[in-house]
């Protein structure tokens, strides 16, 4: 894990709030709660909110920032007009050192005028911003199925897990804690399996450009982890120290310690099996036994747990 930039609620500073009257009274379609990023279809809820730009990986920057134009039209193929483009760069879109780490006030959002169907439904808005430090406005293309490129964090999500997860404790599993650095001497991190660790702050990692989870030992030692790894689909990364002594009491401490280093052993159930290495790409059934197959071996079941594997 790479340096962690702290971004702590005092980057949010009042310049976050310079906004009109008028502005503060707007009432969006949808009201925003804060426990989500990206909107979806109630893209009416980022209406009054502020919206902080993250930064690209150093392979991206060049190409710079899609979807910000100076005003909506109602031909998409006007987009690529470079005189339409907010501070274009060379690939017809916006350069990267203009706009990066820059704070948004959402001035209006508004349905794409040639995306409406008939039942007034719309895949695509376009956010009008005002950039906080020059005061410029420009419109923001956003598509309601586009989460993982959105390129902004809500201020109000942030602060709001920032709230939530700063206190909380955490088991993580092996695979994380193998990739992760110690935030202080940035060497990999001495760990023991099933041990708990406390949620510091939250911040955004300056290599993904994503919301973090600084984690501290009881020893002391610093460490950050994704906050996608909290709801990530698939094989479980992150539990909470309730679900972890949960599991230990389920399933005993040492096959919690397993499903945490991804192994499999004869005896564990199907349950255990699926955590440690999710579902099977093909069940084959052999009379009373059933073979699970994996990239990494084959598992042989009788009635649900394991009595071989290869």
């Amino acid at each position: 894990m790479k340096y962690i930039i702290s971004i702590l609620l005092s980057l949010f500073t009042a310049a976050l709030f310079a906004q009109s009257d008028k502005e503060k009274q707007a009432i969006p379609a949808f009201a925003y709660d804060s426990t989500a990023n990206f909107l979806g279809i109630n893209a009416m809820g980022y209406t009054g909110q502020e919206l902080f730009l993250k930064g690209l990986d150093k392979s991206s920057q060049s190409y710079g920032y899609s979807g910000f134009i100076l005003k909506y039209k109602k031909d998409n193929d006007l987009l690529n007009d470079e005189k339409n483009i907010y501070k274009p760069n060379d690939n017809y879109n916006s350069r990267y050192d203009d706009l990066a780490h820059k704070y948004f006030h959402v001035l209006e959002v508004i349905k794409h005028p040639s995306q409406t169907d008939s039942n007034g439904n719309t895949n695509e808005f376009y956010l009008k911003l005002q950039e906080l430090s020059s005061g410029d406005i420009m419109y923001y293309k956003y598509d309601i199925n586009s989460e993982y490129t959105f390129p902004f964090i809500t201020r109000g999500f942030f602060e709001k897990q920032k709230q939530l997860l700063s206190g909380k404790e955490f088991v993580i599993s092996d695979d994380i804690l193998k990739t992760s650095r110690n935030l202080v001497t940035r060497k990999a991190i001495a760990f023991t399996t099933g041990e708990i660790w406390k949620c510091i702050d939250v911040d955004i990692d300056n290599t993904n450009n994503e919301l973090s989870l600084v984690l501290q030992s009881k020893q002391g030692v610093k460490m950050a982890i994704p906050y996608s790894l909290l709801n990530e689909e698939g094989l479980k990364k992150v539990y909470t120290a309730t679900e972890a002594a949960t599991l230990t009491k389920k399933y005993n401490i040492n096959n919690f310690r397993r499903i945490l280093q991804n192994k499999v052993r004869v005896g564990m159930t199907k349950d255990m099996t699926r955590m440690a290495w999710g579902e099977p790409t093909e069940i084959k059934e052999t009379g009373k036994t059933e073979q699970w197959i994996y990239p990494a071996g084959q598992l042989t079941f009788s009635g649900d747990k394991i009595i071989s594997t290869k």
